[in-house]
This record gives C-alpha cells, structure tokens and sequence, in this order.
C-alpha cells in the first residue's frame, strides 16, 4: 500500500477511532483541492483549523468520502487500519515514537488486545531502559536494538493481519503439536484384561 492509501484507511475509520486525529482529515482535504478534487464539502473540510472539535468536523468528512464513494470502516477493520498505518510510519522512520505511543493508546482503548500488546510491552520497555537502563516489559529489549525490535514485530504484525501469513516458526511449532501422538486408553495396556487372557489359555 502507498502512503496515500494508509492515509485514505484511516479517514475512513474516523468514527469508529476515540482517538482519530482530525488534523489529518483536514490535511488530506487540502490535498484533494490539490489534486483538482474540489466539492462544496471538501472546501469545508479544508477550511477548519485548530483546536478542531470532533462532533464538529466528523460529519464533513463523512460528506467528502460519500462525495468519493467511499465507505466507513466497521470498528475490527477501523482497528487494522489504524494499526497499519502506525506501523507503516515507524517502518518508514517517520515519528517512531510518537507513532509507538498511538499503537500503546489503542491497545488500552481496546481492552488491552492480544494482537497490539506487542507494542504496548515495547513502549513501557522503551521508557523504562531510558529511566533505569534496563526493561522488564520486552525480553531481548535494550538501547541498542529496540527500534529494529520494534520494526520486526511491525513486520510480523503486518504479515499476520494484513496478508494473512504467521511467523513460519510459529506455524511449525504448532504442525509439529498438532502430529504428536496423544496418550490414550488404548495405548495404555488393560492389566485386568491380560491376566484373564492369560487364565484364559493356561
């Protein structure tokens, strides 16, 4: 995906996100006039400025996608995209850690879920080797390595969420357990059984 393209998801996912920053519709609609993509609602979007108030704004930028014949993001797919375009900004070296604490907001906004507690881990590892050197958050962790850390973990994030794929170790490992012969009656010998057996033909 391009940049364009993250950008454009996450506009989409304005209502659903308690956190969207619209300073970044209001970017993108400046943007469209550039492109030529002016309508009455565009224009308004553009015009706004800071301090912007969401119950405000929202319904223009809902205006300017219909205008578009674009649709809203449900909340699990508002989610993704949100994620995905954070983590498209850290792999690029843009802002890593503004856009690390963003991922660390919508983990807690989420109820702490499993698929971003990854980066929330990182984020209080990463405060916590500057303020004492050392982090208990995220093994493996320290000053030296944690920003490819990160970028490996945004790796494997996009991988499973975006195209559909898992760590292939991860994959194995658990091919590998799925094979393994469980214990069961039948491979556990009936003593009982056997000795009437053996009554049986003596």
């Amino acid at each position: 995906m391009t940049d364009e393209q993250h950008i454009l998801r996450l506009i989409q996912s304005h209502k659903e996100l308690e956190h969207f920053d619209y300073s970044k519709a209001v970017d993108w609609a400046i943007d469209l006039i550039r492109q030529g993509k002016e309508t009455d609602n565009v224009l308004m979007l553009a015009s706004f400025s800071k301090p912007i108030d969401r119950f405000e704004i929202s319904p223009y930028v809902t205006n300017v996608l219909n205008d578009l014949g674009l649709e809203e993001l449900d909340y699990k797919s508002a989610v993704i995209a949100e994620t995905h375009y954070h983590l498209n900004e850290i792999l690029n070296g843009r802002q890593i850690r503004k856009n690390l604490q963003s991922l660390y907001q919508l983990c807690v906004d989420n109820d702490y879920e499993s698929g971003l507690m990854n980066f929330y881990l990182i984020y209080h590892g990463w405060d916590e080797l500057e303020e004492i050197g050392v982090n208990y958050y995220f093994e493996g962790a320290d000053l030296d390595n944690i920003e490819e850390v990160l970028k490996k973990e945004a790796r494997k994030w996009i991988d499973k969420y975006v195209h559909g794929k898992e760590n292939e170790s991860i994959v194995q490992k658990r091919t590998e357990e799925k094979e393994k012969t469980l214990p069961t009656t039948m491979a556990i010998p009936n003593k009982g059984f056997i000795a009437k057996l053996k009554s049986w033909f003596s």
